[in-house]
């Protein structure tokens, strides 16, 4: 469908009601909006922020995770949410025309999170009950697959979710949490939830953050001294073989974001940097100040680097993840793909998109 633009209505959160109103909620207009909880979002979004809806599927969860720029196709790519025994695809759009096609990559099996690397599409593909999880790089020009990384020292990983690359090192880090168990699309975990490292110079590999009940996504801050990683516990999947759409939320679990310092290529001094108030936080980004954006169950919402809510942008509904284009934010919201103008740049906008 045709891109309807919301415009760029900016609602102030009224913090000293909702401190003793446990039934305040804002003054929304129904439509996409920009909420404020701190004046420093205001600068982030700019005088002329707007959020566009790009495309909308009605029942078909067809925009949900990865979202990757490639400079040499001007394209963006990104996957589907899983539904009922259906594969998950995965899409390209052209920024030029913004008309979307289904790529056919059979290598890459139930793909999730991706990123760019060497522009190319590294994907974490989650497998199946008889084919691994592994990490796939996909080259856009070529249409050409290649394996990188498909087991830890012999044990197959669970479902590998999220990816991200350490520009200064060149290394490789992951997520692998176990919800393509969960969802009946892969076999039980030989591997606890854990965070990744691999060095494709060498093929080594480490384990190098544990203790989650999900781990999800995860990113650098812009100098690669910390690292954030977001556990999505609350929301458990159930599932018999091939009906893994059952879900429920345990508020009693994480829907947290942990913070660490990069030392070394470790994970070290973990600490709690932010409890996400709506669903739970999956995708996350920085952007060139550190701020730090994760999608959650309302939209986009973001904090400055001491775990301050900045403000969300308000889409009503989840969205699973986004990423920075060179003018703005691509936003996939399951059913809908959203295109958001704000003055902020991504961290990674220079290295990937320029």
């Amino acid at each position: 469908m045709a891109a309807n633009d919301y415009g760029c209505a900016i609602i102030e959160y009224d913090h000293k009601t909702a401190a003793v109103q446990t039934t305040y909620k804002p003054d929304l207009p129904g439509s996409p909006c920009f909420l404020v909880h701190d004046p420093k979002f205001r600068e982030l979004i700019g005088d002329t922020p707007s959020i566009a809806l790009v495309h909308e599927r009605k029942g078909d969860k067809f925009a949900h995770e990865a979202g990757v720029y490639i400079k040499s196709t001007n394209s963006e790519y990104f996957t589907s949410n899983y539904q009922t025994g259906k594969t998950i695809e995965t899409y390209s759009l052209d920024c030029n025309t913004r008309k979307i096609r289904e790529l056919h990559v059979p290598e890459v099996i139930n793909p999730n999170g991706a990123c760019n690397y060497k522009d190319q599409v590294l994907f974490c593909a989650q497998g199946s009950l008889t084919e691994p999880s592994a990490l796939i790089l996909y080259d856009p020009a070529t249409s050409q697959s290649t394996p990188i990384l498909t087991n830890f020292l012999g044990r197959p990983f669970n479902s590998l979710n999220d990816v991200v690359i350490h520009h200064l090192t060149g290394d490789i880090y992951f997520t692998d949490p176990c919800y393509g168990y969960h969802q009946a699309f892969r076999p039980p975990p030989q591997l606890p939830s854990q965070v990744y490292r691999f060095r494709p110079s060498t093929g080594q590999l480490w384990c190098i953050a544990d203790g989650f009940v999900e781990c999800n996504g995860l990113c650098f801050n812009p100098d690669y001294t910390k690292m954030y990683v977001t556990d999505t516990g609350a929301v458990q999947a159930h599932a018999t073989p091939f009906h893994g759409t059952n879900f429920s939320f345990n508020p009693k679990l994480p829907a947290s974001i942990y913070e660490f310092d990069v030392v070394e290529g470790r994970l070290t001094n973990r600490k709690m940097f932010a409890f996400c108030d709506a669903g739970v936080p999956d995708g996350i980004k920085c952007d060139a100040e550190g701020n730090v954006y994760s999608g959650c169950g309302d939209g986009i919402q973001v904090w400055n680097p001491l775990g301050t809510l900045l403000g969300k942008i308000w889409t009503g509904a989840t969205v699973g993840n986004f990423n920075f284009a060179k003018d703005g934010i691509w936003a996939f919201g399951e059913e809908q793909l959203y295109f958001i103008k704000l003055a902020a740049k991504g961290a990674l906008v220079q290295v990937e998109c320029e």
